[in-house]
């Protein structure tokens, strides 16, 4: 491949991951609920669909960028993105809300492990695979970014009109297909099946055997779940240590920036620690769990950081074991059996986690999720025991 080519790609591909997470609508999507007249019941059920829609959306769109082609799924995530905002901006009942989160739900879909896969055919292509895990840790904290700056920009908006951070979103999510559409499809070897089921099959349990994908895949997973969770968790300890409720957003803001800053340094992280990096992780991670469980105080606010720091570094690389080790037929779709793997370990643990907050309080919560990250772990772990002896 062309160095210009190269260049482009990873160019533009830094520019569609910084605003495929730019989420306007994230820090007022419960008051534009409530506005609209929604049960907590409704609000719920809509948040549940979503999830479920990116379950059965996961695998096929790994697929479809494996046969299809990367540019072509990358595109038609970001016209299903825009499409879904729309939806949103111009909708006041259930039905309409349920239409938009399955659009978003697809979109999300669509874009999950195909940019990754991309950006490593690209540089496969180009004799660069060395330099993935920088470039993709480069990658990662655009997205983080992005994600922190529009927490800010979508309070901001909601203030003028609750609206306006769905139209806005709608209008910045039109970079996605346009940036697409400037990507260059790096040429590759492509699978030939029988029929897709056969093809999803095959790519699933390629995925499941590999012993370094599945490991990489559930502390991933492990990583994402508690990550996500705990920001809930989080945000419920600050209320109960009287945090100002005009702070929460900027808390958000600088939660979203040490995750980017993680991710920013994750080469350089991984690269001094070696083999101990996932040691590195799991250790930190659970430190921190364990800690806000048995000692919730101001000190959490620092302690968030760090974890969300952890969860930045981890992305970049896992994401580079996985696409090392996978097939470059079904890079997409094993990419996608992962993804998969951590969303459903997120739907499984979410509603346990909420439970046990609501039965025994947010220490226990938090032991729960410990609990979690270490049974996830336990592969990685048991690897390095048997290694040792």
């Amino acid at each position: 491949m062309h160095t210009t080519t190269m260049k482009n790609n990873i160019t533009t591909l830094y520019i569609f991951k910084f605003f495929k997470d730019f989420l306007l609508i994230a820090p007022v999507i419960i008051p534009f609920y409530r506005a609209n007249g929604l049960s907590a019941t409704e609000i719920l059920t809509i948040q549940a669909i979503f999830s479920a829609s990116m379950l059965v959306f996961e695998i096929p769109s790994g697929y479809l960028s494996d046969r299809w082609g990367r540019k072509g799924t990358l595109c038609l995530g970001g016209f299903s993105m825009v499409a879904g905002f729309l939806v949103y901006s111009f909708s006041v009942s259930v039905p309409f809300f349920i239409l938009a989160e399955l659009l978003l739900g697809f979109a999300f879909s669509m874009i999950s492990g195909t940019d990754s896969a991309l950006l490593y055919d690209t540089l496969k292509k180009s004799g660069h695979t060395d330099d993935y895990h920088a470039i993709e840790a480069r990658a990662e904290s655009a997205t983080r970014i992005g994600s922190a700056i529009s927490s800010i920009g979508g309070g901001l908006l909601a203030s003028v009109s609750i609206r306006l951070p769905f139209l806005a979103n709608a209008l910045s999510a039109l970079v996605l297909p346009i940036s697409a559409l400037t990507l260059s499809e790096v040429p590759r070897e492509k699978a030939h099946h029988k029929n897709v089921l056969s093809g999803i099959a095959e790519a699933v349990l390629y995925a499941i055997q590999n012993p370094h994908i599945r490991r990489a895949g559930l502390a991933s997973g492990a990583i994402m779940t508690t990550g996500i969770i705990s920001i809930w968790g989080y945000f419920l300890i600050l209320e109960q240590i009287a945090f100002p409720l005009g702070l929460y957003g900027l808390m958000f803001f600088f939660f979203q920036s040490f995750s980017a800053l993680g991710a920013r340094l994750s080469r350089i992280i991984s690269a001094k620690t070696g083999k101990g990096f996932e040691w590195l992780l799991i250790l930190t991670i659970s430190f921190v769990l364990i800690s806000i469980a048995l000692f919730p105080s101001p000190l959490t606010i620092v302690l968030a950081f760090l974890h969300s720091f952890c969860w930045g570094l981890s992305s970049p690389h896992f994401l580079t074991i996985i696409n090392s080790k996978a097939r470059e037929d079904i890079r997409a779709t094993v990419l996608s059996t992962m993804s998969m793997i951590s969303r459903g370990i997120y739907v499984l643990c979410g509603p346990l986690f909420g439970m046990i907050v609501d039965k025994g309080g947010t220490g226990r919560g938090f032991i729960f999720l410990a609990i979690i990250c270490g049974l996830c772990f336990l592969p990685t772990i048991l690897r390095a025991v048997d290694k040792g002896h």
